[in-house]
């Protein structure tokens, strides 16, 4: 009778463990989507001037509420898509339909874009996506200007 008890106690304690280190796993998968705001719904604009008003460049960007710190993947369905597939038509020489629908065709695009970028290729946006993409770039006051990682100095050619 003694071992009966003490083999049922010993599997309790194994199947707690089991339990307790299948939590502690989907604790440790989550954390990093925490660090995004959410996921992309709209876009921003940013820009950049160069000497004058008439050198003002905008870019528009992917975002969560005002944020750039979002993340998306096939099935979104917003103008953040609409900002990411306008980049990879205009920088990376796709030829998508603008039309904010992150299906199959955007994401093979956006793998294509990452390989390009030397960042890990997954089809999925984020932030390490968002930093190594070069962005579509247009003048304010007149023509379509380039393509630019954020954060680099735009200059123009004369």
């Amino acid at each position: 009778m003694k071992t009966l008890h003490t083999l049922r106690a010993k599997a309790g304690i194994s199947a707690a463990a089991v339990l307790l280190s299948g939590v502690g796993l989907s604790l440790a998968t989550a954390s990093p989507a925490a660090a995004y705001a959410g996921y992309c719904n709209k876009s921003v604009t940013r820009s950049s001037a160069l000497g004058s008003v008439s050198f003002v460049f905008d870019a528009k960007i992917p975002a969560y509420n005002g944020t750039m710190d979002c993340y998306m993947n096939q099935g979104a369905d917003s103008a953040a898509v609409e900002a990411l597939q306008t980049t990879l038509n205009e920088c990376y020489g796709r030829s998508l339909t603008v039309d904010g629908i992150f299906g199959p065709a955007t994401k093979t695009a956006l793998e294509y874009a990452q390989g390009k970028a030397d960042i890990g290729v997954d089809g999925k946006y984020g932030t390490e996506t968002r930093r190594g993409l070069k962005w579509y770039w247009d003048q304010r006051y007149g023509s379509r200007w380039g393509c630019a990682r954020l954060g680099d100095v735009i200059h123009i050619g004369v």
